[in-house]
């Protein structure tokens, strides 16, 4: 699917005025009236209205929740050293209201983001020349499923810690659980691999929070959207492996990087091949990896519900849990045999005692000692991780009308 759109759009030439150092702008005043002195801001949709705000993100790293429609006016200050306006949004928030899944038509995400442009500004579109319009980045995403949220987490964890030779990772990464990236901030390609589901939670939570201050029917639009069943079922167990190709990174592989180009149904990139090549240093390294995919929440759970404490000051504590459970994992991971010796060593009571306290959490002895620290439980990453480009999205979706062609008196169609 196609997540994000970056555009550039100059100025028609009668709206500019040269000066010593490119153009600047004519009239800024035209800008204003519509724009409300806002130069960097977001728009959206309530009741039909037109609703225009001051951006609350920086425009240049826009999070991957973001759901308006983003734009930023540059007065010929920059090294293009002419006006002209910088617009980017998620055309399946804009067109269906989530990006859990959502369209690879090229010439239809592109139309959603400068549709939403045009029907929110339409005197300033009329003065912007869209024929030269120009692609900044593509955000381009394909979902591997597994099993579940656990196993999910565990390759993300896998992944975190790979050699990836001249790909490397950004070093922030820890403090992001559920998400990895690799080279963030390049001018050329930056990857991304994360859970949707976190992504997809603490967005409802946010939203809900936002609700309840402001009570806009666009969020209790968004809201509704996002907390559908199936949407969060699609969402469960959701790799996602997010590639922004930027345009030289885009033209170095063949892609004509305008607005034009990319609009024509004739024309369309083939994203599969450009996203594969993308990862392709990734992947590369996934041949030699391997994972345990062994799924011990459950046992965790059990174990905090059998030995946990109230202290005195009313917490409660599983410390006692959390010990027991690093054991099970150790005699997953190293064979309850080799566990035993390592711990017998040291004191057979206290083998006893921890023994005694797995089977008091429901965990039987024939369980624990069919660990034999073989590696029938590790699998490559290869298997685990796979990419079907035909799955993409529910046997049933239908690709959405474009915005011209919704009701704008729903509202909210332009955000989501």
């Amino acid at each position: 699917m196609i997540d994000m759109i970056g555009v550039s759009i100059p100025f028609l030439d009668e709206h500019t005025v040269s000066n010593n150092h490119g153009s600047i702008l004519k009239n800024i005043e035209m800008l204003c009236s519509e724009l409300g002195m806002t130069l960097v801001g977001e728009v959206f949709w309530e009741n039909g209205q037109r609703k225009v705000q001051r951006l609350r993100h920086n425009f240049e790293s826009l999070p991957s929740s973001f759901a308006s429609l983003a734009y930023k006016v540059i007065d010929g200050t920059d090294l293009k050293k002419i006006p002209y306006v910088r617009i980017s949004g998620c055309p399946a928030k804009l067109l269906q209201g989530h990006n859990v899944y959502g369209s690879a038509n090229a010439s239809l995400c592109s139309f959603a983001i400068f549709e939403a442009f045009s029907l929110a500004f339409p005197e300033l579109s009329k003065a912007l020349d869209w024929y030269h319009a120009s692609i900044d980045y593509l955000d381009v995403t394909y979902t591997a499923r597994v099993e579940n949220e656990v196993v999910a987490q565990q390759l993300i964890d896998t992944l975190r810690n790979l050699n990836y030779g001249q790909t490397r990772v950004t070093t922030e990464n820890k403090s992001f659980k559920s998400t990895i990236y690799w080279n963030k901030g390049s001018d050329h390609k930056e990857l991304k691999c994360y859970l949707k589901l976190p992504e997809l939670e603490h967005q409802i939570k946010y939203l809900t929070n936002k609700w309840v201050k402001e009570k806009h029917d666009h969020l209790a639009f968004q809201l509704n959207k996002i907390t559908s069943p199936e949407i969060r079922q699609a969402a469960i167990g959701a790799l996602r492996f997010e590639a922004r190709l930027h345009s030289r990174w885009l033209h170095a592989n063949g892609v004509t990087c305008t607005f034009a180009y990319l609009t024509d149904p004739e024309k369309q990139p083939d994203f599969p091949s450009l996203w594969s090549k993308a990862f392709n240093d990734i992947f590369k390294t996934f041949a030699g990896a391997k994972m345990n995919a062994h799924d011990k929440t459950e046992v965790l759970h059990q174990l905090r519900a059998v030995h946990h404490r109230v202290t005195p000051k009313g917490n409660i504590t599983y410390s006692k849990a959390e010990s027991l459970y690093d054991l099970y994992t150790a005699i997953t991971k190293d064979g309850f045999k080799k566990t035993k010796e390592r711990i017998c060593e040291r004191s057979r009571a206290t083998w006893k005692r921890k023994i005694d306290d797995l089977m008091a959490a429901g965990l039987s002895l024939a369980q624990l000692m069919q660990f034999t620290g073989d590696d029938s439980n590790v699998i490559p990453l290869i298997r685990l991780i796979n990419v079907d480009f035909a799955k993409q999205l529910p046997a049933d979706f239908i690709e959405p009308l474009p915005l011209s062609r919704q009701n704008l008196a729903q509202p909210l169609r332009l955000i989501a």
